[in-house]
């Protein structure tokens, strides 16, 4: 593996609050581990969209890194709608596409006004058509990639419609598929701060030794 792309949110950034700073993240740690190039497309407080269409936006720009690279992709809340902006936030360089987010949190009242919205069903599906849609992506372009949760899963099983998306994933891809970043540092005590739930540093190192470890057996 010469190089890795990395895409996510905050939980694939340096993270510097309170006090406290983290300097490294899991796909820093990976790359590191591996000497290979670090391509970071993560950008904290963005959502599942901007990681699909950023995705696909860096490969096709780099068509020769389809067959020379492993791609590690994060996936956050599908409560984070993201849109493109005419304002240059949070911009990567060589691309013109630049992104902020709103939070179905955030507008309830709204939501509250559309005749049997309902906001859960919204959510897993949203998740669960973004891994779809990424996955395939991977597939036609013959990519090698990892995915995880960063955030807890939206996917809700408890619809049959849902069922059938979730039985067409490739859960191979997956490290973990049952819980997320997130709830492996909040259930082992490696998060930055109460007032903070990041991953410390130890939360990144032992997430990625376990991600290390499956993409040795599993992807390359």
């Amino acid at each position: 593996m010469k190089h890795l792309f990395v895409n996510g949110c905050s939980f694939n950034r340096p993270r510097k609050k309170d006090g406290h700073s983290v300097q490294t993240y899991v796909g820093r740690i990976v790359a590191q581990h591996y000497g290979a190039k670090e391509h970071i497309f993560a950008r904290g407080g963005r959502g599942n969209r901007r990681v699909c269409d950023t995705t696909k936006l860096f490969y096709e720009t780099n068509k020769i890194l389809k067959h020379n690279s492993v791609a590690i992709i994060q996936w956050t809340s599908a409560g984070r709608r993201d849109y493109p902006t005419n304002d240059g936030y949070k911009p990567i360089e060589g691309y013109n596409t630049t992104w902020r987010s709103w939070g179905t949190h955030e507008q309830l009242k709204f939501i509250h006004s559309l005749q049997g919205f309902d906001i859960d069903q919204d959510h897993s599906l949203m998740q669960l058509n973004d891994i779809i849609d990424l996955q395939n992506y991977f597939k036609i372009h013959g990519i090698k990639y990892v995915m995880y949760f960063g955030l807890i899963s939206q996917i809700n099983l408890k619809y049959q419609d849902h069922k059938t998306l979730h039985e067409s994933i490739d859960w191979s891809k997956f490290y973990q598929p049952n819980t997320s970043h997130y709830e492996f540092c909040a259930t082992n005590q490696l998060q930055i701060s109460k007032n903070d739930q990041h991953p410390n540093l130890q939360g990144h190192e032992k997430w990625a030794q376990g991600l290390i470890k499956y993409i040795d057996n599993e992807i390359i």
